[in-house]
């Protein structure tokens, strides 16, 4: 359980972190720096990429924070750098609590009418306080209109995790991926976004190597709430993962399909804060007890930016 001390420090790291960024923002224009601190309940606790599955709900504390720069920028070419923070803390399942330090840099130009770039990513992950795995993502993408109101994005990416307990070893990996994503552009600021992406994971054993495909939608659509423009975002996921070796603990080949749709509400309430709300569900069906489940969970967050 939380007690008083617990949300103290908390609430004053919180209040720490919004009053160095803001000075930071002020002595330095070219820093972009983002906070958001928010509550959330889970009524299913799960850390997909060990399956483990809690089927039990806890409440949460949420801190995400990013401070990011342009080093570099000549005509249409630059170059930005990133760090982010997250960390949950969970209530009562505190071996469930997550922290992740996210470094990240990315070049972008311009090839005529295509934007082109490319990205790479690193995220050191910890699990209840303790190194829990490490993910390098790099890879190039390019955008550009292919129609008055349509606009294509692809990309491809490697990824390559590496768990830090020895006995998780076998769920080391690496990962191909390759998608493309269109925008259909409506009215104002409107969107309908459709994406497909096909992935290729090779474990350190067979049963954990997989095919996988992921379909995506989402629609974006600001409105007027009294003198702000508030943003309505309604997206679904549909993602199936074909194993590729036999997984003795189910005499047989593993499939996982999973559904997951979210709605979320924005609501400006000044120039650089922002109240947040999201509903998310999953259902999460598969061949492999653990991973066969279904989850609910709402949000409440504050962000700031500077």
């Amino acid at each position: 359980m939380w007690n008083a001390r617990e949300v103290v420090q908390w609430v004053v790291l919180a209040g720490a972190c919004s009053l160095a960024t803001a000075g930071a923002a002020k002595a330095e224009n070219s820093l972009e720096i983002d906070l958001e601190v928010g509550g959330e309940y889970n009524d299913n606790v799960t850390i997909d990429s060990i399956d483990s599955t809690s089927r039990q709900g806890d409440s949460l504390l949420r801190i995400n924070g990013a401070i990011g720069a342009q080093v570099f920028e000549k005509g249409d070419t630059s170059l930005s750098g990133r760090y982010s923070f997250f960390q949950s803390v969970y209530q009562d399942l505190s071996n469930f609590d997550l922290q992740i330090h996210g470094l990240s840099a990315r070049l972008k130009s311009k090839v005529g009418k295509v934007n082109v770039g490319g990205s790479y990513r690193y995220d050191h992950i910890r699990l209840d306080g303790a190194a829990f795995l490490g993910v390098h993502s790099v890879g190039p993408d390019i955008g550009l209109l292919i129609a008055k109101k349509t606009y294509l994005t692809a990309s491809y990416q490697f990824r390559q995790q590496t768990f830090a307990d020895p006995l998780r070893s076998e769920r080391n990996a690496d990962r191909h991926s390759a998608d493309a994503k269109l925008y259909f552009l409506l009215d104002g600021t409107k969107n309908i976004t459709t994406g497909y992406r096909i992935s290729r994971q090779t474990a350190e054993i067979d049963s954990l190597s997989y095919w996988g495909h992921t379909f995506d939608a989402g629609y974006k659509h600001p409105f007027k709430l009294g003198s702000k423009e508030a943003t309505f975002r309604l997206r679904y996921q549909y993602r199936q993962k074909d194993y590729t070796g036999f997984d003795a603990a189910i005499g047989d080949e593993r499939q996982d399909k999973r559904h997951t749709a979210r709605v979320s509400l924005e609501i400006p309430l000044t120039e650089k804060l922002e109240l947040g709300a999201e509903y998310k569900y999953v259902s999460s069906i598969s061949n492999l007890p653990v991973a066969d489940y279904t989850g609910n969970s709402v949000r409440a967050s504050l962000s700031w930016s500077f």
